[in-house]
């Protein structure tokens, strides 16, 4: 999720520090996969809507995003319990007052993809359950409205699969998710990885990954979060979408030297929605 005015403030304080430290159909989802690999189902995110199945089966599943606005958008999994539906969701958000960015109790963050770069793809694997499930979107660049109120929602049911189930992927490296803070098991290094990301958290948390653009910093980056006017000042990556607590998720990481970040934008609602970011929830890094 995205918090623009506490994300300027935020990352300003951790600029000093870290200068010290250094399309699918609508019906049934089109899969491929082999024996040895969880089937894919793709989605495209646009202004403002999505594109993609209606319907998967459960499982080890990679979602594809490929986004095809001129702007950042992720796909967040929403599970609706309790019996609720998309239309109880859009009624439950339409009835938010500002600031008020926690979904009801009955749509439980289940994961998802973060976002990648206007005209670029980004993918994770996670192990989706059967039931009734919302896809959202509810990054809110430019304007602060998250995206999810301009049309970015959509209805999703996962049936129970047939046939052998996916295997669970393989990581290289695991970054585990805590309340508030990333810890990896082993330091980033340049080439390509499948990171395994785990929420040993009791709340939900995300993990994006931006690779600041060279000469930028991470003031640059609070600075822009201040206001979202211009372009990013960098790539983003993708990674986890927010994800329940005990959930794990696996993506791939293609890392070249330069600097960057891991976030978490997620809420506290603890702490009057302050974002985790703002509690520490914030990895820079540097590939040489």
């Amino acid at each position: 999720m995205r918090y623009a005015a506490m994300l300027g403030i935020a990352l300003l304080g951790l600029g000093a520090c870290a200068r010290k430290d250094e399309s699918a159909s609508k019906a049934e989802g089109t899969m491929a996969s082999s024996a040895a690999t969880p089937p894919e189902v793709h989605f495209t995110a646009k202004d403002f809507s999505f594109e993609g199945p209606a319907t998967i089966s459960s499982g080890w599943t990679t979602i594809v995003l490929h986004n095809d606005g001129p702007t950042l958008h992720h796909l967040m999994l929403l599970r609706l319990t309790d019996g609720k539906t998309v239309g109880d969701l859009e009624a439950a958000a339409a009835a938010m007052k500002p600031g008020e960015m926690m979904p009801p109790t009955w749509a439980v963050p289940a994961g998802g993809v973060n976002p990648p770069d206007p005209g670029a793809d980004t993918r994770a694997t996670l192990d989706i359950q059967p039931g009734d499930y919302a896809v959202v979107c509810v990054v809110d660049i430019p304007d602060h409205v998250p995206h999810m109120m301009k049309g970015m929602i959509s209805a999703l049911t996962v049936r129970s699969a047939s046939g052998p189930a996916a295997p669970e992927p393989t990581a290289d490296v695991t970054i585990n998710q805590v309340d508030f803070a990333f810890a990896p098991s082993a330091p980033l290094t340049a080439g390509h990885h499948v990171i395994k990301v785990v929420n040993l958290g009791t709340q939900p948390h995300e993990l994006e990954v931006i690779k600041l653009a060279e000469g930028k910093t991470m003031d640059d980056l609070a600075q822009w979060g201040q206001t979202f006017q211009g372009p990013l000042p960098g790539s983003s990556l993708g990674g986890a979408a927010p994800m329940a607590p005990g959930q794990v998720e696996y993506f791939p990481l293609d890392l070249t030297p330069g600097n960057y970040a891991i976030l978490c934008f997620v809420p506290d609602p603890t702490k009057n929605n302050m974002p985790h970011l703002a509690e520490g929830m914030v990895l820079p890094f540097t590939i040489s």
